[in-house]
């Protein structure tokens, strides 16, 4: 008797979880779906490939939907790609909103605002951010949170906000110090510094240590992004204290880190203004020149001022007073565009994000309660139900344990099938390079044609690393490195690991990617087995942090092997295995 009244407490306290759990679902069952959330974070550009590789018929549920629809504009935003359209995200908002799942909430209006930054809405993006914050913090997810402090601490940057910016950063660096994260805490030291410098003259040496902190961080993990964003700034702030050596490396090096054409511009206006400052007008006009292309009203406005003032420096009034004119109209643009982001629309926002925090808040505990009123008053007749559709259920769990597994072995299978595939096309490309180098070795040949087929030959040889490297990113050694790696984060420990075989055949591997220099380094400063892993992994664009769990050692002997290794070489400390590659 005792026993059936503990297995029945046991399926009554089991159905209620169950429907508690069903009332704040955060995410589907997808098979799909899940992997490409597991690779949202180390390996974003895979997550974007695999989610646009779901066929969105698939989905029996809105849950799958929303899950979707969230993930996807993660993804975008991750790999930079501008969304100019919300309704994707509007969608995964409305679900969660509705069902009360607040992590899942978090995530869904701080993406609806990296949406709405990206179609210049910032008033929207703001109020957005502004209500994912405290659901973030609720969530407990602290990273989140100092991503979306960085996007609120910008808005207020812009608008001239310089206290309430200046503290929104602080609070993204205290998070940054304790989650560790090397990143956040480059961007809010250089944001802070960037504050200080717009202060004025007397905040000069503030800004400059701030920069100079945020600098050693950001070159210590190697984010060329931040570091330029700092060299930027650390330019302008030397400009303005007549430190012109110091403005014109930091221009250089600027312009140097940066690859997205959209950011160069900005770049060329900062050196192009280096050189104005040292008289070196010719430098000055190349680069201004070059930044006039920018769509940026503010960006094109400085270029032709400054352009003016070589004009009038030269002689040219009549160019000076054209470019001045073509200046004004620039301000006179740029303040128009201003207009839509005013103090009073960034007030409203503040005021509608508590609006309906609090809407949501009440809509919370009222899903709560019906999540527990309800089941009680049905929970006799689930129990009867449960009962009698026992040996049912099981047979359908394992009816869909199979048919995972399945799906599973299939996405295994497709996998091989393309890394198979991807093998075939390497040893073809491998053919046809070794035809074109046997017809280049032809005397029969005129120089014309020989000058075609070495350009046919370069051609091969890139489209064929290429080849190697996507192969390597679909075969069974990647997946289980990023499954070592999954281990290591989810759980600090993994019970794979690599053989010594598998170790040879990857080293063997980025040789044949980097035409044998591989071999080439290791010969010449006789690499021990550690260092040479290092290097490949380094090569194959593992994070240095992921290093220490292929590697099984601490970031520390990381660092110092690294360190060692590099002056043994006779290069720079900040220097990067593919760059020393390239040089060869």
């Amino acid at each position: 008797m005792t026993y059936r009244m503990g297995k029945t407490k046991a399926i009554i306290f089991f159905l209620v979880a169950f429907l508690l759990l069903a009332c704040t679902a955060r995410q589907s069952n997808n098979k799909q779906l899940i992997w490409a959330d597991s690779l949202m974070r180390s390996l974003p550009d895979s997550a974007l490939s695999v989610l646009q590789n779901i066929s969105t018929q698939e989905f029996t549920s809105p849950a799958d939907s929303a899950y979707y629809a969230l993930l996807l504009t993660q993804a975008r935003d991750k790999n930079y790609v501008v969304q100019v359209d919300d309704s994707l995200i509007r969608y995964a908002v409305a679900y969660y909103d509705k069902v009360g799942n607040t992590r899942m909430q978090a995530g869904a209006h701080y993406y609806w605002g990296c949406v709405y930054r990206d179609m210049n809405k910032q008033t929207e993006a703001f109020r957005e951010y502004l209500i994912a914050a405290p659901l973030t913090k609720a969530a407990g997810e602290k990273r989140q949170l100092g991503l979306i402090y960085n996007n609120i601490g910008y808005i207020y940057y812009i608008l001239n906000f310089k206290e309430k910016a200046d503290s929104i950063y602080q609070l993204m660096e205290n998070i940054a110090q304790d989650l560790k994260d090397t990143d956040l805490w480059a961007e809010a030291l250089s944001r802070q510094g960037s504050i200080a410098f717009m202060k004025g003259s007397d905040y000069f040496s503030v800004a400059e240590r701030k920069l100079l902190d945020a600098f050693v961080v950001a070159d210590r993990i190697e984010n060329n992004e931040i570091k330029a964003d700092i060299s930027a700034t650390l330019s302008r702030l030397y400009n303005q204290m007549d430190q012109d050596g110091k403005a014109l490396y930091y221009g250089k090096l600027n312009l140097a880190l940066r690859r997205d054409t959209a950011r160069a511009y900005r770049a060329f206006l900062i050196l192009g203004d280096a050189y104005y400052k040292i008289g070196e007008y010719d430098s000055a006009t190349f680069y201004l020149n070059k930044s006039l292309l920018s769509k940026d009203y503010g960006r094109r406005a400085d270029a032709y001022m400054r352009l003016a003032d070589i004009a009038m420096i030269q002689g040219n009034a009549a160019l000076s007073m054209q470019l001045e004119r073509y200046s004004s109209t620039y301000k006179d643009s740029l303040y128009q565009f201003r207009r839509n982001i005013v103090t009073d629309k960034i007030v409203e926002a503040e005021t509608d994000a508590q609006l309906m925090l609090h809407q949501l808040y009440y809509k919370g505990r009222l899903n709560i309660y019906l999540c527990i009123f309800i089941p009680v008053t049905i929970i006799i007749i689930m129990i009867v139900f449960l009962l009698y559709r026992k040996n049912k259920q099981y047979r359908g769990k394992n009816d869909l344990l199979q048919k995972n597994n399945q799906q599973l072995e299939k996405v295994n299978q497709d996998l091989s099938q393309h890394y198979a595939c991807l093998q075939k096309e390497i040893t073809q490309r491998d053919l046809e390079i070794e035809n074109l180098r046997k017809e280049l070795a032809s005397c029969r040949i005129d120089e014309e044609q020989r000058e075609k087929i070495r350009v046919e030959l370069d051609e091969m040889v890139l489209r064929r690393k290429a080849l190697v490297k996507e192969a390597f990113l679909h075969s069974p050694l990647y997946a289980k490195m990023q499954a070592i790696i999954k281990d290591h984060l989810d759980k600090d420990a993994s019970d794979k690991e690599i053989s010594d075989q598998e170790w040879q055949e990857f080293v063997v591997g980025m040789d044949v990617e980097w035409n044998n220099a591989i071999t080439d380094l290791c010969v010449k400063y006789q690499l021990s087995k550690e260092e040479l892993h290092l290097v490949c992994l380094s090569l194959a664009g593992f994070p240095f942090s992921h290093l220490e769990y292929l590697l099984h050692l601490s970031r520390k002997t990381l660092y110092r092997k690294k360190n060692v290794l590099l002056k043994r070489m006779g290069v720079e400390q900040n220097c990067g295995f593919e760059e020393i590659l390239q040089r060869k």
